[in-house]
């Protein structure tokens, strides 16, 4: 007799937390760096230009990466992130433990190996395990999960670092995401299920064709490219925000860089609320589109009001900045309702792709701005500024172009077409052949 297993079943939550948790500690690397950046430069000689170079190729290989890791999940399965997360813990650990600029560069990109498929294979274990009509809110938990991970990592890293050392802090995450790769090899693998193919390997050359052909599918669509600007300006700006430059504001009103983290870090709290609800509203509404767009409008006014009016910046405010950047949330069953089935996972890496791709851009923006010089100068008005005296409204001028982001991913939401599965959009679900 055939077993069969039950669509969000025990089973079902066991996998999906793994995969949730190898998405959570995957992100410590990138929370982490903005605590022990400075450390690793004074121990390592590091200029700033290298802390740049080092902060940026992570993001970018991720982006890049997330490109196939979708089409590869959607031909192989989630079976295969328990094999990526070794990336991570390989690259974590020579992160830790390195001695050279050029050993942080290259343990960087074996991490995003591994982070390129842990947070579309979270979502795709939501999908298959709890059945896809409860894609997009499983993938908002996951977002939301992850928010909550940063949270807590970004804070409890500063007490780590200042009683342990860097190398320490790094060390033990790469630890724990061995222990999860340990337990994925066991537990994480498709769902039984009655009619259900499971993914079958047919070879490298296969799967390279494959992967390219569904691709030639996604990017054909106008509508998923409007998505995703959404995506990547909102995402974009609150990683720019908690990661980087909101500390950075904060402190320069005054506090100490220790306030400013725990006052920026709460936007992921918030964002643990807002990518789980908005998703929730909108499967209640059967309405995809209002829940990328109104949310995205307070999350730029309120950044604006915040940015003018620095002595409003409070863990509150930061709160709601972050409840409100959970539409990106939205981008994902958007983008699995834009495409068949056959393509959800090359959607949604689509999605992270770009998501990460306008976040490197939006995280150096600022920083360019305050140079003085260049285009981002020109957008912000501040030309011609004493790069090495920025003053408080030259701040204000490089942080609004966050503001002006988000208002961007606005206007592309509301010219995203109506997604939420209906007769009407049928024919976007419409299967290929790949």
């Amino acid at each position: 007799m055939i077993h069969y297993d039950r669509l969000g079943g025990p089973r079902a939550w066991l996998v999906w937390i793994l995969a949730t948790l190898f998405v959570i500690a995957g992100f410590s690397f990138q929370t982490a760096y903005g605590v022990t950046s400075t450390k690793i430069a004074d121990d390592l000689s590091l200029t700033m230009a290298q802390l740049g170079i080092l902060g940026t190729t992570y993001t970018w290989a991720v982006a890049i990466l997330q490109l196939f890791s979708g089409p590869i999940l959607d031909r192989v399965g989630i079976r295969i992130l328990a094999w990526v997360s070794l990336f991570s813990v390989v690259g974590g650990f020579a992160y830790a433990n390195a001695g050279s600029f050029e050993v942080l560069v290259l343990s960087n990109i074996c991490i995003a190996v591994g982070h390129a498929f842990a947070f579309v294979g979270a979502g795709m274990v939501g999908g298959k395990w709890f059945g896809w009509g409860r894609f997009g809110l499983m993938f908002g938990l996951v977002q939301g999960a992850g928010a909550l991970g940063s949270f807590f990592n970004q804070n409890v890293t500063r007490y780590i670092v200042e009683d342990y050392g860097w190398s320490f802090s790094l060390n033990a995450i790469a630890v724990v995401i061995l222990v999860i790769a340990v337990l994925m090899l066991f537990f994480v693998r498709e769902p039984n299920l009655p009619d259900v193919e499971k993914p079958q390997w047919t070879g490298v050359k296969n799967l390279m064709t494959g992967t390219l052909n569904s691709l030639k599918h996604i990017v054909v669509r106008p509508h998923l490219w409007l998505n995703t600007v959404h995506g990547g300006m909102t995402f974009g700006a609150h990683l720019s925000l908690t990661l980087v430059w909101g500390p950075i504001f904060l402190a320069k009103t005054g506090m100490s860089v220790f306030e400013a983290v725990a006052i920026s870090s709460f936007a992921f709290l918030g964002m643990l609320v807002g990518c789980p609800l908005w998703v929730w509203v909108s499967e209640r509404i059967k309405r995809n589109r209002p829940l990328a767009v109104i949310p995205a409008i307070f999350q730029a006014a309120l950044l604006a009001y915040v940015i003018l009016n620095p002595s409003m910046a409070n863990k509150y405010t930061f709160f709601f900045i972050g409840l409100f950047s959970g539409s990106t949330a939205m981008n994902y069953p958007i983008a699995g309702s834009l495409v068949p089935k056959s393509l959800v996972g090359t959607s949604s890496a689509f999605v992270n792709t770009m998501q990460f791709f306008w976040t490197g851009i939006l995280m150096a923006a600022p920083g360019l701005a305050l140079s003085g010089a260049g285009i981002w100068a020109m957008l912000a008005g501040t030309t011609g500024i004493d790069a090495d005296a920025s003053s408080m409204a030259d701040f204000q001028s490089a942080m609004l172009l966050l503001v002006y982001a988000v208002c961007i991913g606005v206007v592309a939401a509301m010219l995203t077409k109506e997604s939420f599965p209906s007769d009407k959009n049928a024919s976007d679900r419409t299967e290929v052949t790949i």
